[in-house]
C-alpha cells in the first residue's frame, strides 16, 4: 500500500465527510403528584389561557419592559428584570456575550417578555384542585416587593395576599453567574384549609431560529431519572401538541430531581427541582394563533391547614453553557450530569477530554489559540511512537524508490514476480508500507472531536488569538479577495469559497512541504493528483473555524520537523 495514498485518502475522507454535512445536512401542564388515592386531577396553566396566545402587535423589548413595574436584576454575568405583574422572570441579558464582534453590537438577550418578537420566559405558580374556589395568584396579579434590585448581595421578596388572608410569597436570589434560587411560600391565615400544588414552567412563543445542523442539538433538553432527553421543536409539535392526542410517552413522565428546559447552541434555561421532591413533568406544544413550546413540572398536592405555612424550593439556570461553570454547579449543588447540557455527541468519550484538555491549557496560557497549540503538541507526544514508526517507514520507502523503480522496469509484464521481489525488498530493508496508516487513522477521530468542540462549546466563542484572528470559532477573516484586509468589502456568498485567508494558506503550504518529504507515487497521473491535494484542502478548510485550521497547521509543522529529523538520521546511517 502506497504511503502517500494512505495519507491523503484518510485526510480526504475526514474532510470530505465534514464538508458534505456542512453544506447539505446543515394543554394542562401535567397532572400533579397525587397523594390521595384514586383522585383524578386536571390542572390548567397559562398555556391553556387563550389570552396568552392572542396575536398582538410586536413591540420592541424596551417598550414592553416599561409597561409594568419591575425588579431590576444586576449581577456580573446578567442584567434584566422580573415583571411584578405575574412575578415572571421574563427579561435576561448576558453581560459577557455579544451578538457579534462589532464594538456597538448588542449583548445576547436570553429571556424576553410576551409582546416582543420571540417571547421566552419562566413562570412560578400555584394551582388548585378541580372544583375548589381557591383565590390564587395568576399572570394578572400585581405583586408587592420589599426591594427594587436583585443582585448577588441582595435577594428579593415578592408578596400578594388574597381576600381570604392567605399570603403568597416568592423569594428570589442569584449568584455571580447564572443560578437563581426561587422559593414559593404560602402562609394560610384564613379560617379553613386549602389544597394546592406548585408548578414551574419555561415557555417559548414562536419557533426560534436554529442552526439546524446535525451535529448540534437545539430545543428541549432534560435529564430526569438519569436519562438524557433531547428533542427538537418539530418533535414537540408532532408528538406533544395540546390540540391532538399525545403520541409519545416522553411528553409526560414522573421523576425526582434532575433538570429540564430549552437549549440553544451556547445558552440555555433549565428548571432544577428540589432533588428530594417527587415531580410530574411534561413537554407541550400549543397553537392558539402562535406556536407555543413549554417544559415544566408540578409538585405534590399540599393540604395547608389554617395557621400553617409551606415553602417549596427549586432553582433555575439561565445563562451560558460554560464548561467550568456547569461542572462547578454539578459538584457544589449535586446536579446530575449537568455538563451533558453541552452537546458532546455520540463520541463524548473523545470530545469531553478534548474540551477539558484545551480548557486546562487555557488556564495556564490565557489564550485559546495557545491552548490549541499546546493540545496539538500533547497529541503529537501521545502519538509519537506511531508517528515515529510511520515516518521511519516512509523514510525507508523513499530511500528504496530507485530500487523499486528498477524492479518495475525489470518485470514490466510480470506483476506477480515484481510483487514478490518488492516484498523481499521490504523484508530485507525492514520497510513496512502499511505503517503510515496507523497514525492517520488515530488522527481522524481527534480531528473530528476538535471540530465538534470548536463548534458546540462557548469557550472559543469570540475568543481571539493574535494578530488578525479575533474569533477562533469563525473562519480566518482576512481573505484573498479583500487583499488580506487592505480592500475591505462584503464578499458575496458565491465567492466565499475562494476567499481563502492567511491561516488556510499557511496550512496548505505546510501540507505541500510535508508532501515533498514523502515518497512520490510511481504512477505519473497519481502523482499529479496528489500534487493538487494541498491546494484543494486549502480551499476546503478556508471556511472552517480558525482554531481547527490552527491545529492542522501546527500538526503539519511538527510532522515536518519529526519526519525531516528521521530522514536525516536514516540517511546518515546509510552513509
Amino acid at each position: 500500500m502506497n504511503e502517500q495514498k494512505n495519507l491523503f485518502l484518510a485526510i480526504a475522507i475526514s474532510i470530505g465527510i465534514i464538508v458534505v454535512f456542512q453544506f447539505f445536512i446543515p394543554a394542562p401542564i401535567t397532572e400533579p403528584i397525587q397523594n390521595k388515592e384514586n383522585e383524578i386531577l386536571s390542572p390548567a396553566t397559562s398555556i391553556d389561557d387563550p389570552k396568552t396566545n392572542v396575536v398582538e402587535i410586536v413591540k420592541p423589548k424596551e417598550d414592553v419592559l416599561t409597561a409594568n413595574k419591575r425588579v431590576i436584576i444586576e449581577t456580573p454575568s446578567v442584567t434584566g428584570s422580573i415583571n411584578l405583574k405575574g412575578a415572571i422572570l421574563d427579561d435576561l441579558t448576558l453581560s459577557n456575550y455579544k451578538v457579534s464582534l462589532n464594538e456597538n453590537s448588542k449583548h445576547i438577550d436570553l429571556l424576553s417578555p410576551d409582546g416582543t418578537e420571540n417571547p421566552y420566559y419562566i413562570e412560578f405558580g400555584w394551582k388548585a384542585l378541580d372544583g375548589q374556589n381557591a383565590q390564587l395568584p395568576n399572570l394578572e396579579t400585581i405583586w408587592k416587593t420589599d426591594s427594587t434590585i436583585l443582585s448577588q448581595e441582595n435577594s428579593i421578596r415578592l408578596s400578594w395576599t388574597n381576600d381570604n388572608n392567605i399570603t403568597f410569597i416568592k423569594n428570589f436570589s442569584v449568584d455571580e453567574n447564572y443560578m437563581f434560587s426561587v422559593s414559593q411560600e404560602v402562609i394560610n391565615n384564613s379560617s379553613s384549609n386549602i389544597e394546592i400544588y406548585p408548578y414551574r414552567l419555561i415557555k417559548r412563543i414562536n419557533t426560534p431560529k436554529t442552526i439546524n445542523f446535525f451535529i448540534l442539538h437545539e430545543g428541549l433538553i432534560s435529564l430526569v431519572n438519569d436519562e438524557l432527553l433531547e428533542k427538537n421543536y418539530d418533535d414537540l409539535l408532532d408528538d406533544c401538541s395540546s390540540s391532538i392526542t399525545i403520541k409519545d410517552d416522553f411528553c409526560d413522565e414522573k421523576g425526582q430531581g434532575g433538570w429540564l428546559g430549552f437549549t440553544d447552541k451556547y445558552w440555555m434555561s433549565v428548571l432544577i427541582p428540589d432533588p428530594n421532591e417527587p415531580i410530574n413533568i411534561n413537554y407541550r406544544h400549543g397553537n392558539n394563533g402562535r406556536d407555543s413550546y413549554r417544559t415544566g413540572y408540578v409538585g405534590q398536592i399540599f393540604d395547608i391547614a389554617s395557621g400553617e405555612s409551606l415553602s417549596y424550593n427549586g432553582k433555575v439556570f439561565a445563562g451560558a453553557k460554560k464548561l467550568d461553570i456547569l461542572s462547578d454547579y454539578a459538584d457544589t449543588l449535586s446536579i446530575p450530569r449537568f455538563t451533558d447540557a453541552i452537546d458532546w455527541g455520540w463520541f463524548a468519550f473523545l470530545t469531553k477530554p478534548v474540551s477539558y484538555a484545551i480548557n486546562w491549557f487555557y488556564g495556564y496560557a490565557g489564550n485559546f489559540g495557545l491552548a490549541i497549540i499546546a493540545f496539538t503538541i500533547l497529541m503529537r507526544l501521545i502519538l509519537f511512537p506511531l508517528a515515529h514508526a510511520s515516518f521511519k517507514s516512509m523514510a525507508k520507502m523513499k530511500k528504496l524508490q530507485p530500487e523499486m523503480q528498477r524492479l518495475k522496469e525489470t518485470y514490466p509484464n510480470d506483476r506477480q514476480k515484481m510483487q514478490q521481489e518488492l516484498m523481499a525488498l521490504y523484508k530485507r530493508e525492514g520497510a513496512n508500507p502499511v505503517a503510515g496508516c496507523l497514525p492517520i487513522l488515530v488522527q481522524i477521530p481527534i480531528f473530528f472531536s476538535l471540530y465538534k468542540v470548536l463548534f458546540v462549546t462557548i469557550e472559543m466563542y469570540h475568543a481571539p488569538f493574535y494578530g488578525w484572528i479575533h474569533d477562533l470559532s469563525a473562519p480566518d477573516p482576512l481573505g484573498i479577495l479583500i487583499l488580506f484586509g487592505l480592500l475591505p468589502w462584503d464578499v458575496p456568498a458565491l465567492l466565499s469559497i475562494i476567499n481563502i485567508g492567511i491561516l488556510p494558506i499557511m496550512m496548505g503550504l505546510t501540507m505541500w512541504l510535508q508532501q515533498k518529504l514523502n515518497p512520490a507515487p510511481a504512477d505519473p497521473t497519481q502523482a499529479k493528483i496528489f500534487a493538487l491535494l494541498p491546494f484543494v484542502f486549502t480551499f476546503v478548510l478556508a471556511g472552517f473555524a480558525a482554531g481547527l485550521v490552527l491545529y492542522w497547521t501546527v500538526n503539519n509543522i511538527l510532522s515536518i520537523a519529526q519526519q525531516w529529523l528521521i530522514q536525516r538520521k536514516i540517511l546518515a546511517k546509510n552513509e
